[in-house]
Order: structure tokens, then sequence, then C-alpha cells
């Protein structure tokens, strides 16, 4: 299968991603004039982050799996925590930034969407794996 196509891939690039800017010094995050552009960015980024990861938890190879609402809220709950520990390690660790409660509630926010789209919709998470 094409790297590119592989879901396993998206979620791993995204994850990796998500890692870099969330523990990057505060002096080398852009500035952005938009007003609630984080909680924004937050919101999406963990919702994302819950839907790729849903993607390649929650399926079988020959279609979706009875156990898939166990598999979305275990899933949700591990970006959540995920979520938390991202911001107390900007607390812990570093000066310049902080440990942000609302940015916690952001990411929360964006993975609770994502699984719920995902519970009325599951089968926007199914694709056919095919042969790897």
């Amino acid at each position: 299968m094409n790297l590119l196509l592989n879901p396993k891939f998206h979620f791993y690039f995204w994850f990796t991603c998500t890692t870099v800017l969330c523990l990057l010094p505060g002096k080398d995050m852009p500035e952005i004039n938009i007003v609630n552009f984080d909680k924004l960015g937050h919101f999406a980024v963990f919702g994302i982050l819950h839907f790729l990861f849903i993607r390649i938890i929650g399926q079988s190879s020959d279609g979706i799996s009875p156990h898939f609402l166990l598999y979305n809220s275990t899933t949700a709950m591990l970006v959540i925590a995920y979520g938390g520990l991202m911001e107390w390690m900007q607390g812990a660790f570093y000066t310049d930034r902080s440990a942000d409660i609302y940015d916690a509630v952001a990411n929360a926010t964006g993975v609770l969407i994502s699984f719920t789209l995902v519970s009325f919709f599951p089968k926007l998470v199914h694709h056919k794996m095919g042969r790897q």
C-alpha cells in the first residue's frame, strides 16, 4: 500500500506534528493575532487526532467492528488524556509556556465532537484495508 494512503501513516504523522508543536518553546511559536485562534487550533488538532486514531483502531478488515463504541470511547479518553499531558508538560518544563485549562478544554471539546460524529456516522472511519 502506498505510504501516503496508509491510515497508520496519517495518524503517526499527525501525532508527531502535534507533539512537536505542543512541546516547542513558547518563543518559537508564531504569533497569530486572531481572536480565539489558539483555542480553535487546539479544538481542531485534537479532534483530527482522535479521528485518525479511531480510523486505525476501530475497524476490522471485514467491516466495522462490533466493539466500535468501546474502541471509539477508549480512543477518545486516550486522546483527551494525551491533550492533558501535553498541557501539563508545557507548564512543568517550560518557563515561557504555561499549562492552560482552557486549552485542555478546547482539546477535549474537539475530541468529543469527533467522538460524536464518529459514533453517529461510523462509516466515516471505515475504509478498505486491501492487501498490505
